[in-house]
């Protein structure tokens, strides 16, 4: 570090100017403008911008900058010379502390201290806030020099050649460069290439590779080609092995069963029709929960008790507001919503209803197919489980574009087979169920591109998630398919509609 100033203005109007190094303390600023002044140190301070100085500090931790203005200031209390504990700290964490006055050195601290290793063979280093001191400065150096002037300090004690000093710790030469093992390969198989015929020129070639190099050949490839012509000037080439995987075709899709009933496109199946639609068949050890499983869910419920925690409060009349912009975006994106109806027994009937509809009306199209001395029903979704009101409708209850509801009995009732006799004999599979939904949306948007068949086929797997359905992105129509709302077509009708306002669904 270069050495810099400081300008202390004094008493009497003069400005000093002192030259400053790293390890210089302010009290030997302060010392070398009243020598200079025959000014008393103990009875003045410095202040910079009206902080006074700590006057033990040194200039690196000060945090003055260049030519920094210091004002010399009476001191509120005149210092005197009191003791200082210090600690000196050897190579082997071994500590040993004294009392000594501030005029004491440092060679008179280690000669109390530490007496066999002062001398010049052992080559005593001091060490105080990153302050060097070297055998031959330690008689020069007082406590107070290193801007000790009381309390408690500690001291380091080294044994070092001031040579060995000026390497820097923990700092290693530059790795050596390893030279690639696919540029010793080509070598060696040069050597190979140039003297085919040769049986021992490829065995010494060979042997010139080393272990590592061989160990880290690709599976199934020779390194060195076979003795003969037809290997002459070409490279190898990997070998298959019986280890290499060999990839299975998925298992054909199950071939569609659908039987209409009445009105709604209604059909059933059962629920194991969906669990043969399934193209994995997943090991029993695929459901063993890992340590990295619960890690994952220990993150995942962090982040969502943060998400929450951290959410702006919402009053009941934005709340209000949010539910309708999800109507609204609802309508105007489906027209209808297929509703799959779970019993007891594992069947599930499956039908086509409108967004206004209730879920009144559902409970209506599931009486109509179910025997005459049913009892009262219900509707709930879960998990959790939420009874519906019948009284809401489809799109209140959040069955858009799609929704898996059970069904529930009133009191203790509850029948082994709640449907007509002559259902069970009509059955459908899951996938004439999902064709069949899948139709009944195309009808309702218009013709699509075959491409998006599969994109509309509703999810077979039985709901783990929220029963009432979310919307997925598999299950929507793309945007050049949606039907537009009012607000679009009143402005195709030639109808201007302010810049500021924003139609719905956009």
């Amino acid at each position: 570090m270069a050495s810099k100033t400081v300008t202390v203005l004094t008493i009497h109007g003069r400005r000093q100017n002192v030259k400053v190094e790293a390890n210089t303390t302010i009290l030997e600023v302060l010392e070398q403008v009243c020598s200079k002044f025959n000014f008393n140190a103990l009875e003045f301070d410095l202040k910079h911008h009206s902080k006074i100085m700590d006057l033990s500090v040194m200039f690196r931790f000060s945090g003055l900058p260049n030519n920094a203005l210091l004002e010399m200031v009476p001191a509120t209390k005149v210092r005197t010379e009191q003791d200082i504990i210090l600690v000196l700290q050897l190579e082997d964490g071994t500590r040993l502390n004294g009392t000594f006055k501030s005029s004491a050195n440092l060679l008179d601290v280690l000669e109390t201290l530490c007496k066999e290793k002062a001398n010049a063979e052992s080559n005593p280093v001091m060490i105080y806030m990153r302050r060097e001191v070297l055998w031959d400065s330690l008689d020069r150096t007082t406590l107070k020099s290193l801007g000790l002037t009381g309390g408690r300090a500690i001291i380091r004690l080294l044994q070092r050649k001031p040579e060995e000093l000026k390497t820097q710790a923990h700092v290693s030469a530059p790795l050596p460069q390893r030279e690639k093992v696919d540029d010793l390969v080509s070598d060696s198989l040069g050597k190979v290439s140039s003297a085919p015929s040769n049986e021992t020129n490829q065995k010494e070639a060979c042997s010139d590779l080393s272990p590592q190099i061989l160990a880290k050949k690709p599976k199934g490839e020779e390194l060195c080609p076979l003795p003969g012509p037809s290997n002459a000037g070409t490279k190898p080439k990997p070998i298959l092995t019986n280890e290499d995987p060999v990839r299975e075709d998925k298992a054909p899709r199950p071939r569609s069963i659908i039987n209409i009933l009445g009105d709604r496109d209604a059909v059933l199946f059962h629920q194991e029709s969906v669990e043969h639609s399934s193209q994995f068949d997943l090991p029993d050890s695929f459901f063993d929960i890992t340590v990295k499983d619960v890690q994952k869910m220990y993150a995942d419920l962090k982040s969502k008790v943060k998400e929450l925690e951290e959410q702006p409060l919402m009053t009941s009349d934005l709340r209000k507001l949010e539910e309708e912009k999800r109507i609204l975006n609802s309508l105007a994106r489906y027209k209808n919503t297929i509703i799959r109806i779970q019993f007891p027994d594992r069947y599930i009937l499956q039908g086509i209803f409108k967004l206004h509809e209730t879920v009144a009306d559902v409970i209506a199209f599931i009486i109509t197919n179910c025997e005459k001395q049913l009892p009262a029903i219900h509707l709930y979704t879960t998990p959790p489980k939420i009874i519906l009101s019948p009284e809401s409708t489809l799109v209140e209850a959040k069955c858009v574009p799609q929704a898996i509801l059970h069904v529930g009995f009133e009191g203790d009732v509850k029948p082994d087979k709640p449907l007509r006799a002559d259902l069970y004999e009509r059955l459908s599979n899951a996938t004439g169920a999902a064709e069949l939904a899948a139709q009944s949306r195309k009808n309702a948007y218009g013709s699509l591109p075959s491409t998006t068949s599969s994109v509309m086929e509703i999810d077979l797997e039985e709901d783990t998630g929220n029963a009432a359905g979310t919307e997925r992105s598999l299950n929507r129509i793309p945007n050049a398919n949606f039907r537009p709302s009012s607000v679009q077509s009143a402005t195709s009708s030639g109808v201007k509609t302010p810049k500021w306002f924003k139609p719905v669904g956009k």
